[in-house]
């Protein structure tokens, strides 16, 4: 891909737009400021170059169809996908007036303003994925801080994907931010996370969110509550340690005084201090209890995880055997070598493929109706890519190899 960059200088004229100007940009990419309608909009389209280019026209037009599903107040939106003069088809963004934020990690910020802005990610992110969405270009220039910190948006879904998508699902990223086992929202979080600077404790957080794929934190909700458990901790070991050295003060002042008058009222003192450390170790061996307990919860939903993961792949083996047998009692294979058009096999392949359709979704409503309604996309959509790479693209080249009639 080309890595030229436009300048601020190249100005086209629109229509429909005015005061458009071209922003620098790398890759395909062509990003225009402009107004319209009394606002300012982003467009992003593609360069003169790739304007033409089916991959990349498709590559935009998923980018719109995953964008404009998102409805939250920290995505950016978009609003039309349409062709502007001299720039071809464009999404017609808002326009995010802040700095990225990579700019905004250049200067030093306080400890509960870097807490803030990954409290905000981690919310965003949830409700992404919640959409059955993967970014899978997390990193800090794709994240626009407005506002003085106190809000911030997630842009650029140019690489992102959903299940619902059939096409364009190779590895992608950003070296830095991508996970060596491939795309991973929570391990380029983990990324970030660890550029915030969010203090010792929350260190254990993110190396679990850089681990390996089978050790790594499975969702960002989790990520958000162990972070702030993490951030708890040091309050209440402060806490306890100061009043565990208040004690002792008072205790050693209580002795260097015979005064009879004062020392009823120092042991009061002392008293009251003792009862409430007492109450503090009983919170604190609460806490621990608690925490244990939550951690046994993780180890089962992990484990439910895994075995739900397992059967469901047991059920995609079963059922792509029993395809294969379908695929060969219905004779089609015998077909591909006897046929001498394409149309004659077109009309075979049809009649084929639609029984092998019903006969696929009948096994899946037989083999997984205990699941639930997102095991069963996952399984039908392993079967359709088992399909289309094992039958369809084969039917098809040997359709190209014949005469038409």
């Amino acid at each position: 891909m080309s890595e030229s960059f436009f300048t601020d200088t190249d100005v086209i004229r629109s229509s429909d737009f005015t005061d458009v100007t071209v922003l620098p940009s790398s890759g395909y990419s062509l990003l225009v400021k402009a107004r319209r309608y009394g606002r300012w909009w982003l467009l992003k389209g593609l360069k003169e170059d790739y304007r033409n280019q089916t991959i990349y026209q498709v590559f935009l037009q998923k980018e719109y169809d995953i964008l404009c599903q998102m409805q939250h107040p920290m995505v950016v939106s978009a609003f039309s996908f349409e062709p502007v003069e001299d720039l071809g088809d464009c999404i017609v963004m808002e326009w995010i007036e802040g700095i990225t934020l990579k700019q905004w990690l250049q200067t030093k910020h306080k400890l509960s303003e870097r807490r803030n802005i990954a409290d905000m990610l981690t919310d965003v992110l949830t409700y992404v994925h919640h959409q059955q969405t993967e970014h899978r270009d997390l990193k800090p220039s794709n994240v626009m801080v407005t506002d003085d910190g106190h809000y911030l948006k997630l842009i650029d879904f140019g690489l992102s994907d959903t299940k619902s998508y059939a096409i364009l699902k190779e590895d992608a990223g950003t070296e830095g931010y991508m996970a060596p086992d491939g795309p991973s929202d929570i391990y380029s979080l983990g990324c970030i996370l660890r550029e915030l600077h969010l203090g010792l404790f929350s260190n254990l957080v993110i190396r679990h969110c850089l681990a390996p794929s089978s050790k790594r934190i499975n969702n960002v909700t989790a990520v958000k509550k162990a972070l702030h458990r993490c951030w708890l901790w040091p309050r209440r070991v402060a806490t306890i340690l100061l009043a565990a050295i208040l004690l002792a003060l008072l205790y050693r002042l209580g002795l260097s005084y015979s005064s009879q008058r004062l020392r009823p009222e120092i042991m009061a003192v002392q008293t009251t201090l003792s009862d409430s450390l007492h109450r503090m170790q009983v919170t604190n061996q609460a806490v621990t209890d608690s925490l244990q307990q939550r951690i046994v919860e993780l180890e089962t939903e992990k484990q439910e995880a895994e075995t739900k993961v397992q059967q469901r792949e047991e059920i995609i083996q079963t059922i792509q055997h029993a395809i294969d047998q379908k695929v060969r009692a219905l004779g089609i294979e015998q077909i591909l070598d006897t046929v001498s058009s394409q149309a004659e096999l077109g009309g075979w392949v049809g009649i084929t493929e639609q029984k092998i359709q019903s006969f696929t979704d009948e096994q899946v409503e037989k083999l997984s109706r205990h699941l639930s309604q997102s095991e069963q996309s996952v399984i039908k959509s392993a079967l359709q890519e088992y399909l289309l790479s094992r039958y369809t693209q084969r039917w098809e080249k040997r359709s190209a190899a014949l005469p038409l009639f």
